[in-house]
């Protein structure tokens, strides 16, 4: 009996984290044929609104370590999804029977690494379970430096154009002080421009 390829595993793999909730996969990922020969397409799912894509090598190929990684990262560099996970899947998986192989994956120690935009974590040893707090932990890091940086950037750039709208025009610091009621700061600046004078 032929092994199993990669891309039968990287399916099965996203079927799992779909049942769990964890991940919505395409109907056409979830319902391919998983033994057929040619390569098929990259898995590309969804968590939490973000394209993830599954890059996964078979641990009987000397450099799939490797191999996985640098797919994952090229999809995240290409900007074909937003986080890449990098899967090695035990040789054994090769020769399971078929009606047993999503239990015996599910329950498999997988070598997994999730590369984001933001960074890469190497390979950790885990199962399913591991993957799922994994992808959880980069969705956090992700939102955590994207809004802020986001709002960091709308910020600075509202107080820019606020600043200039604001030093073009003449007496509207005096009519915004009036209409806020701050007393004080602007008649400190007058007396401050009569003295230059």
């Amino acid at each position: 009996m032929p092994g199993y390829r990669q891309e039968v595993f990287n399916v099965l793999l996203a079927q799992l984290l779909s049942k769990r909730g964890v991940i919505s996969a395409p109907e056409n990922i979830v319902k391919s044929n998983l033994t057929q020969a040619r390569r098929m397409p990259d898995v590309i799912v969804s968590f939490n609104g973000l394209r993830t894509a599954i890059e996964g090598e078979v641990g009987d190929h000397a450099d799939a370590p490797t191999l996985a990684l640098e797919s994952a990262r090229k999809r995240v560099e290409e900007g074909i999804a937003h986080i890449g996970i990098a899967v090695v899947y035990p040789e054994r998986l090769r020769k399971s029977d078929f009606a047993t192989l999503t239990d015996e994956l599910a329950q498999s120690e997988l070598a997994i690494a999730i590369v984001t935009e933001a960074s890469d974590t190497g390979f950790v040893t885990g199962d399913v379970n591991y993957l799922e707090n994994a992808l959880r932990h980069a969705f956090e890091q992700l939102l955590k430096e994207d809004v802020v940086a986001r709002a960091v950037a709308t910020l600075d750039g509202g107080i820019d154009q606020f600043a200039r709208v604001v030093l073009d025009k003449g007496g509207m610091i005096d009519q915004m002080a009036e209409t806020l009621d701050i007393r004080g700061l602007p008649e400190r600046n007058r007396d401050a421009e009569e003295d230059e004078e």
